[in-house]
């Protein structure tokens, strides 16, 4: 009996060694997948760091271009605003010298008139005078006066007579009505006669003089 006994407690205790080396041997080995998972979790951990790493860059690439994006909104804001603002003046600039031509215009409009004015008032007393005169040629005197006066006048304007008999004939300021043939001691060539006086404003040619000229001789 008690050899019996003895054997099954050598039994048991030997099972009893054999598993706990195997415990043993299991927790220190561990789960046979516990290895390979390792290397994976480490990779995936890289790989999400790295993508972070390109999500921060890209955040900071956009968040710059917007920023240069509302620098080039604000400058294209001021761009226009000068814009508008030189076209404002400029379109002030120019309707303030289309009145000062406007007010030179009629100015001298005014000193012609005034000159016309004059002569007209000349004119009317010369008449009066010639309607209570008994000889009508007593106002010749006056007449030519006045024209006279009316000569000044445009030369005051810068405006003189041109085309005056002996003159010589000028195809750029004359215009020939026809051609005689000259007298004693006229020139060939020159002016025998005036059907219309012709006048210049400084040099440039506000009307031809409309004459009658000795031909050259054949």
């Amino acid at each position: 009996m008690n050899e019996g006994r003895n054997d099954d407690e050598r039994q048991s205790a030997a099972e009893g060694e054999r598993g706990g080396h195997a415990a043993g041997v299991g927790a220190v080995a561990g789960p046979p997948g516990a290895a390979e998972d390792a290397p994976a979790d480490g990779a995936a951990d890289a790989g999400a760091a790295a993508a972070d790493d390109e999500v921060s860059i890209l955040r900071s690439e956009l968040q710059h271009m917007q920023e240069q994006l509302e620098e080039v909104r604000r400058e294209a804001t001021e761009n226009h605003d000068r814009f508008l603002r030189s076209r404002a003046e400029l379109e002030t600039y120019r309707r303030r010298v289309a009145a000062d031509v406007e007010r030179a215009r009629e100015a001298g409009l005014d000193s012609a008139v005034l000159a016309v004015l004059t002569v007209f008032d000349d004119l009317g007393r010369a008449l009066e005078a010639a309607e209570s005169s008994e000889d009508p040629a007593t106002i010749m005197p006056g007449v030519r006066a006045v024209k006279e006066a009316l000569e000044r006048h445009l030369e005051g304007l810068d405006i003189r007579r041109i085309g005056r008999p002996g003159e010589p004939f000028d195809p750029n300021e004359h215009e020939a009505l026809t051609a005689v043939p000259p007298t004693e001691g006229a020139q060939p060539g020159t002016i025998a006669n005036v059907f219309q006086a012709g006048f210049k404003r400084g040099e440039r040619l506000v009307r031809p003089a409309r004459v009658v000229v000795y031909k050259e001789p054949e």
